[in-house]
């Protein structure tokens, strides 16, 4: 089964940051862009429904973004990782991830070559958790 968590934000480089989606299967960590990070002030997580709420559906950036996580569903995942801005972290490549609790739980994952680090801004820290838990199983499995 794959874990999937929306609505991450990923910072591309210094002042620059955008939203992605995680998709986590059994051949790696997909990390597919999905929209701009201004799209997110339009959305707050409900915490009695547990769920993420859109206040301004209509505003375009939002409508991107909800586009953009709808063709996650409907198109085969190694499409998606080959588009412009997402790509596929190899799980044997995961060297540790680290976990952040605060306003908004945050990992950075240690992949050889690179560092990536990961806000979750409307996601419940116990989803967080779970990737976190998932992703360090593999970091433990490298042989020493």
């Amino acid at each position: 089964m794959n874990l999937r968590i929306d609505k991450v934000v990923r910072s591309v480089g210094p002042g620059f940051r955008k939203v992605y989606s995680l998709v986590l299967t059994d051949a790696g960590l997909c990390i597919l862009h999905t929209g701009e990070v201004r799209a997110l002030k339009h959305y707050r997580l409900d915490a009695a429904l547990n769920q993420v709420i859109a206040d301004h559906a209509a505003d375009r950036s939002v409508m991107q973004l909800q586009a953009n996580e709808a063709r996650i569903d409907s198109m085969p995942l190694d499409e998606l990782v080959n588009e412009s801005g997402s790509y596929l972290v190899r799980l044997d490549a995961i060297e540790a991830v680290e976990i952040r609790a605060g306003q908004a739980p945050a990992l950075i994952v240690h992949v050889t070559g690179s560092d990536h680090h990961l806000a979750f801004p409307l996601t419940p820290l116990d989803q967080v958790e779970t990737l976190h838990r998932a992703l360090s199983m593999w970091s433990m499995k490298k042989p020493a």
